[in-house]
This record gives structure tokens, sequence and C-alpha cells, in this order.
């Protein structure tokens, strides 16, 4: 990510912790003297309306349905209104119906405590299916403070467990599992424990399967099966789906083919049939595993258009931990490929996305903040809220820290031959762009002599030792003035950035000598031929010119440039 992303991110987020302060001195200053339920003075219904000729037919048979109910019966009939909304729940669009039919009975003013309870709790995630974190930090947060207002222990519980998938869609999975830790849900005892239980484990898996911590990740889920016993139906399926679909992506961590496959063959077929949802973005989790299994397993069946597919539509849905992991796949595919044009442009996309996502969401968080600011709605049971809003903002301010971290430990791995631990073409280039503008600088580029009979004679293994030692002997000279890189098989390049004839040519013969007087476990001599050149319009094909008389002239030498005189060997 550029620097300029970021300190707008880090600017952002300071920003939100100067409000944060700013709320707590006017909690202090105005105490309400009305103890008025806080979900009835501070909940936010969208005024937003639906566009009707937008509605796929579903949607629509929906919208009919709610449209036939009297606003007098919301409150006896506010949970068949939820259950015809279920079968909204995966479908993804800009009309998001089901949110606003139950924003819509909310603001009716016809609900009690319980039902509002009950249809917040659904809205929640229904709203989720926007992919907006804002709604969903608000939804989440209004629905915790009811439940705890009520002294509902379900819904506390599940308000937590809401929680904690907003951190592990921000990508704070140590922050996530802390959370769910903390419920202690095997002491816990109420109605529906059994299915709360298993949400939790399934989100501790989930969790530490994004960390690669699989001892950790099949423990929760092998505490799910004796739960499943006494479950049936489409939620028994459901979690079967995810249950395998979770394990699938541990086996292939694991690097176990053949259970990871067992459990992909178990979770299609249920997904394919299923016929009422629990869980959200189950079709995308499917997606990124099947796209993992093929790009480890069976390349020539990955697809990388079905990735770029999700990640633009992810503009407006998906979380950022699926869309990390989709572009995390499609950088391994064209790392692969060598396709480091497309690999270049793939890096420019990550960083506008990553940086229009969280932007996008730092200013409507915000906004809501600042209309709380202007209405003066904060009474002594919201001091609860807004601290654990504060905590929300410090942990997304270290997630941003911790995802920017990430992406320039990636960039940098990127950018590193795993053989030889040199760069590799991709850095060559990235850093023979950024020497153009100035003609000061140097290269050399050389080949290893007969590499292929080497191979032939020898075996690969022995001639990724050659290339492994080549590399460290190139890493001993390497500093602020020289590059070092492998560009192809068995192809090297070194850029000496402040141009100094004498001092680049010692080097190169450093090197040209040191090759071949290495001492090897086969009787054999291993020699480097090399072209040189200063900085020109195309110093590469000026280096390949030398290098290729290099070859012609008997191997094992260096063509040089002179800068008066042209060309000496």
């Amino acid at each position: 990510m550029k620097n300029k992303s970021y300190n707008n991110l880090v600017i952002l987020s300071i920003v939100l912790l100067t409000f944060s302060f700013i709320f707590f001195i006017i909690i202090k200053e105005n105490r309400l003297k009305e103890k008025e339920s806080f979900f009835l003075k501070n909940i936010t219904i969208s005024n937003d309306s639906i566009n009707i000729n937008n509605l796929t037919p579903l949607q629509k048979e929906v919208w009919d349905k709610f449209q036939q109910i009297p606003k007098s019966e919301y409150n006896s009939r506010y949970e068949e209104i939820a259950e015809n909304n279920r079968v909204l729940l995966n479908l993804r669009s800009k009309e998001n119906v089901g949110a606003y039919i139950l924003k819509q009975v909310l603001s009716s003013g016809n609900l009690s405590p319980k039902a509002e309870l009950f249809i917040l709790n659904k809205l929640r995630v229904l709203d989720a299916t926007s992919g907006n974190i804002v709604n969903s930090i608000k939804l989440t947060m209004e629905y915790l403070s009811l439940a705890e207002e009520l002294n509902s222990e379900p819904d506390i519980v599940r308000a937590k467990i809401a929680l904690s998938s907003i951190f592990n869609s921000l990508g704070g999975h140590e922050i996530s599992i802390k959370i769910l830790k903390d419920i202690d849900i095997e002491n816990k005892n109420f109605l529906d424990i059994s299915r709360t239980t298993i949400s939790l484990y399934l989100y501790l898996a989930e969790n530490f399967g994004f960390l690669n911590n699989t001892k950790e990740g099949f423990k929760y889920l092998n505490k799910i099966t004796p739960l499943l016993e006494n479950e049936c139906g489409n939620f028994k399926i459901n979690v079967l789906i995810l249950k395998n679909l979770l394990e699938a992506r541990l086996y292939i961590i694991s690097d176990n083919k053949e259970e990871a496959l067992k459990c992909l063959n178990t979770a299609n077929p249920l997904l394919d049939n299923l016929e009422k949802v629990f869980f959200t973005d189950l079709e995308n989790l499917r997606l990124l595993t099947m796209e993992n299994y093929y790009l480890k397993y069976e390349p020539s069946k990955f697809s990388p258009d079905a990735l770029k597919t999700f990640i633009k539509t992810s503009n407006y849905y998906g979380d950022i931990t699926f869309l990390k992991i989709a572009f995390k796949l499609l950088f391994k595919y064209y790392y692969e490929a060598n396709n480091f044009e497309e690999y270049t442009k793939l890096t420019k996309d990550y960083d506008q996305y990553l940086n229009r996502i969280n932007i996008a969401n730092n200013k409507v968080f915000s906004m809501y903040l600042i209309e709380n600011l202007e209405h003066e709605r904060f009474a002594k049971e919201n001091e609860k809220l807004y601290k654990n809003i504060t905590l929300l903002i410090v942990a997304m301010v270290l997630i941003l820290g911790a995802v920017y971290k990430r992406m320039v430990y990636l960039d940098k791995k990127s950018k590193i031959d795993t053989l030889t631990t040199i760069g590799n073409r991709l850095a060559f280039k990235e850093d023979l762009e950024n020497l153009k503008a100035n003609d000061e600088y140097s290269m050399l580029l050389f080949d290893i002599d007969n590499f292929k009979k080497i191979n032939d004679t020898y075996g690969h293994e022995f001639g990724d030792e050659v290339l492994s030692t080549i590399g460290k002997i190139l890493k001993t000279i390497e500093n602020k003035e020289i590059s070092i890189y492998r560009v192809g098989g068995e192809e090297f390049t070194i850029l000496f950035t402040h141009f100094n004839e004498n001092f680049a040519m010692e080097s190169c013969e450093y090197i040209r000598k040191s090759v071949e007087n290495i001492h090897w476990k086969h009787p054999i001599t291993v020699t480097i031929s090399g072209g040189f050149s200063k900085a020109t319009k195309n110093t590469y094909a000026e280096c390949d010119k030398r290098l290729y008389k290099a070859k012609g002239s008997g191997k094992n030498m260096i063509i040089y440039q002179d800068i008066d005189e042209g060309d000496v060997k």
C-alpha cells in the first residue's frame, strides 16, 4: 500500500478517536433525567426507499407478502415477517429488501421490547449481507445494548458472537477469538444453547483457520460433532456444509489433498440442494475454498476470472477477510505463472480497493458519531455502548496497522526468489523502472554456462543447489549500492546504483571467479558468462547482447562496455 494511502487511514482513525474523547466529556456533562429505553432513543432507522422496479421475482414476492400485513399486526406477526425474509439471506443485490422491511417494522412503534430485540437480531443478520461494516457495527452494538437492558442472556451471547464476527471480517482474528472465549459458553444454560454453542465453535474454528492454526481449528470443529446428534433438518445441513468447508480449508493448509477433497465432495451437493439458509456467505466460502484447492492441487481448474468477479462484486458486498483471501490466491497464481504484468496490476488494485473501502467506512462511521453529537443523545445507560465503540475504533486502528504491515510483508515476500532468497524478476523490473530517471547506474546480466547439461547429468536437485549457492555468493556483495536478482531459470542480474567503472568491473570479476572456484560434490566446474553495460535507453538489451557475445566467445567471461571506447573484453 502506498504510504499516502496509509497516512490517510491513520488520519481518519485519529479523527475518530478524537470524537470518542469528546463523547465522554459530553456524557459526563449531560445526564438525562428520564430513564428511557436506549433502543427507543438511539436506533437509527434508514429512511432510504427501495426501487420496486429493480426487484427480482423472489424479492418482489417477499415485498408483496409484507405489504399485506397491517401495521397493527406487526407485534403479533413479527416472527412470521422475519421468517419470510430468510430466503433473501444469500441474495446479492443493491436492493436489500429484507433489511428495509425489518427497519420499517422497527420504526413503526408497534413492537414490544421482546419483539424489538427479536427483529433487531434478524435485521443485524440480513443487513450484514450488504457488506456495510459500519451498519454491522451500529446494529450489533444496539442489539447488545438492548439485550443487556432486557437482561436477555441468550441475546447477549449472540450479540457478542456477532461482534466477534465483525472483527473476524476486518481481519482481527485474535480479538475475535478473545471475545468468543470470554463468553464461557459451557457454563451457560438457556433455550437454543446447543445451536448457539455450535455457532460459537464454528466461528472459533474459522478464526483459527485464518491464522493457519490447524490444531485449534480442528479441535473446535470436532466439538461440534456430538452437538449435531440432537439436531435435524436444514439447520443441521447448514452446519455440515460450513463444517466441511472449514475442514477442507484446514486440510489444504495441512497439505492433505485426499481429506480436503472428501470434505468438499460432502459440502458441495449439500449446498447445491440447500432449501433454507442459516449462515450467510456459504457460497463465497465455497468459491474461495474450491479455488484454493484447485490452485494447489489441480491448477488447470483454477479460475482467476471467478475470483476477479468475486472481487468486483465485493465492491458492494463481502468482508475484508474474504477479499484478502481472493487477492492472495490471485497473487500466488500470477506469481507462479510468472505473469508479472497482471501481478503488478493486481497489486495496484489491492492498494486502491482497501484504501477505498476503509476510507468509505470511516467516513460513514464519522457521520454516525457526528449525528449523535448534534442530537446530544447521551444518557448514563449509553456510556457502556460508547466505551465499546471507542474500543472498537482503537481495534480498527490496530487492525489497519496490522493490515498495512502484512501488506508490506507480502509485498516484500512477493519480490523474493524462494530458492536463492535474492530479489526476483518482479523486484528487478520495479527497481529498474525507478532507476530509469537516473542515468548513473549500470547493470550486469549473466547466466550459468551449460546449465541444462548440469541438470540432465546430475539431476534438478543438484541444479537447485548450484542456483542456491550462487545466490549466497551474490548476497555477500549486496549493499545499498548493489542490488541482485534472479530473473529467470539460471539468469541473474545485478544493478549498480552509483556508476563507478572500476568498482563495477571489479565486482563482476569477483563474482565470476568466485563461481569458478566453488568446489562441488560432483566432479564439475561451474562457470558463468555475462554482459555489462552502463545506463542506456535499453540497458537490459545491451547487457543481453554482450551476454550472447560472451557465450559465443568461449564462455566463462564477461563482456564489458568501455565508457569512451566502446566494447572491450
